[in-house]
């Protein structure tokens, strides 16, 4: 009988950690070739599932609350393997070395045997694809044709695993293996080979034959799925980047190429075009393996005129913004509170900090620059002060890049990383010399932050002549043809979303390289 003919049953494990001893099944999906669809099931557990687990997974505790006794759930894989398969069917697993110690263990507690034998994808695709860049179930169901998804749930993994089994059989029918007997002799007798060289998808000639122009590249999928989008300066020597090297190659980067079989690309005129349409298309089409630029869950904050209240849209009484997120002034929030209630507020730079320490750096801040604590009476007068400062070095040119501007937005990576522990944050003895030292950053970072979105929303109606190369007419926050009339209006984020956000984050970008480059820009 034919391999793809072979009755067989698919199936996955998700679990609790990386051993049976320490760890248990979390979840079991199967299905056979002729199953209409995937039988899944959660299993209870002693308990609650960690929080690391569940993001890998995508298993929350509500989640949970459809999960049913471990040994209900094998009964119910027995009880399809002997309707649908019969005596002795052969499991096929991806990378099956993962789940075989834990099928193992659970039978060993059902004190039953095994009722199938296990056959890993895994193992067939290094000998058969040696020089692909991964194996992985994602980039090799990828590489198969099978759409790209996150591929959490085990469900997910089985209909991943029939792509590529389907795959595999048609590659391995070519080299004359048509039986389960072969493919057992085969693997016996063939050898891992050691990957040499990485060999892609993508036709060499294709990437080659690009021009050497700006423009906006997208990689695709084997049909026609959008897996990313990039922009460059050259096109010819951007997207060839991607497949020079061998050692320390990002893994993450290595599934996409695994995936990509053609590029699309659109040249343009210059870097900002490029810049712009990116950022658009990553909209349009949200592809999987971009990160910045994508919608998702973001919103803006506006916050009203005396920055007593915040929303995510603005209107006629928040008008003050946008911010990339309600914590972009927190800081100075905490601080303008604290100094109105007289009590100064321990996360006010995001991490326990003493309230006395933190009123003697400022006190400390007060006294070097000759201010009276009295004249800090609201968030203005603060932001007056970093706007003074930040003009000065912005006129010594020693101001930060955008990027770290834009970075400092998101409060919590001005001072520590995610990564950091709480033991790590506390070992560092902090004095009011530090905290007058993190008073200044933090004047200067939310008054950056401030101006910034006063030049976002000048740039939402704007003519600009670079030179005598380029004209860009915007109106309204979108890119309009330049033969288009010139409307004068006063720019008001009303209906405005994190598209508008995104597109006049990257002008502003853009247009600061340009300047930093002696480039000559007017604003008509």
């Amino acid at each position: 009988m034919s391999l793809l003919k072979t009755p067989v049953l698919f199936l996955d494990l998700q679990t609790t950690g990386a051993k049976p001893d320490t760890a248990s099944i979390l979840e079991m999906a199967w299905a056979s070739l002729a199953s209409e669809h995937i039988e899944s099931s959660l299993i209870e557990q002693a308990e609650e599932v960690p929080r690391r687990i569940q993001f890998i997974t995508g298993i929350y505790k509500k989640d949970m609350e459809a999960a049913r006794p471990f040994a209900s759930v094998f009964s119910d894989l027995k009880s399809f393997i002997d309707k649908n398969l019969g005596a002795n069917p052969i499991a096929v697993i991806h990378f099956a070395q993962f789940e075989r110690p834990f099928l193992l263990d659970a039978y060993e507690k059902l004190q039953e045997e095994m009722p199938f034998s296990i056959l890993c994808t895994h193992e067939i695709a290094k000998r058969l694809f040696p020089n692909l860049p991964t194996r992985g179930i994602k980039g090799l169901a990828g590489y198969f044709g099978c759409p790209s998804g996150e591929l959490k749930r085990a469900s997910n993994h089985v209909q991943a695993t029939q792509v590529i089994w389907q795959g595999l059989t048609a590659a391995l029918s070519e080299k004359g293996i048509h039986s389960i007997e072969d493919l057992q002799k085969w693997l016996q007798d063939t050898p891992k080979a050691a990957r040499v060289k990485y060999e892609y998808p993508l036709p060499k000639e294709k990437r080659l034959s690009l021009p050497k122009q700006p423009g906006v590249y997208r990689m695709m999928s084997r049909w026609g799925e959008v897996l990313y989008v990039g922009k460059a300066t050259s096109l010819h020597d951007r997207v060839n980047s991607y497949f020079r090297g061998q050692k320390n190659r990002d893994t993450r980067k290595l599934e996409m190429l695994t995936q990509v079989w053609d590029l699309h690309v659109t040249p343009v005129g210059s870097p900002l075009e490029a810049a712009l349409l990116e950022t658009d298309e990553i909209k349009r089409l949200d592809p999987p393996y971009n990160i910045s630029l994508k919608t998702g869950r973001r919103e803006l904050a506006f916050f009203s005129r005396d920055f007593t209240s915040f929303q995510t849209e603005a209107d006629e009484n928040h008008c003050i913004g946008p911010f990339s997120n309600a914590l972009a002034l927190d800081s100075i929030l905490k601080l303008s509170a604290s100094l109105q209630d007289k009590s100064f507020n321990e996360n006010m730079f995001y991490e326990p900090i003493d309230a006395t320490l933190l009123e003697q750096g400022f006190d400390l801040f007060c006294e070097r620059h000759g201010f009276s604590k009295d004249a800090f009476t609201s968030v203005r007068s603060i932001l007056a002060v970093g706007l003074n400062w930040y003009r000065q070095l912005e006129e010594e040119e020693e101001t930060e890049d955008l990027e770290e501007v834009e970075a400092s937005e998101t409060s919590e990576s001005n001072e520590s990383t995610p990564e950091e522990s709480e033991e790590e944050i506390l070992e560092v003895e902090l004095t009011p010399e530090d905290l007058a030292d993190k008073y200044e950053r933090h004047f200067i970072r939310s008054a950056a932050t401030y101006l910034r979105t006063k030049r976002l929303t000048k740039l939402l109606n704007v003519h600009i002549q670079i030179e005598e190369t380029m004209t860009l007419k915007i109106q309204n926050g979108k890119v309009v043809e330049p033969e288009a009339p010139l409307i004068k209006q006063r720019g008001s984020w009303k209906d405005l979303s994190i598209d508008t956000y995104d597109r006049m984050t990257v002008l502003f970008t853009e247009l600061n390289k340009l300047k930093n480059q002696d480039r000559k820009i007017d604003f008509i």
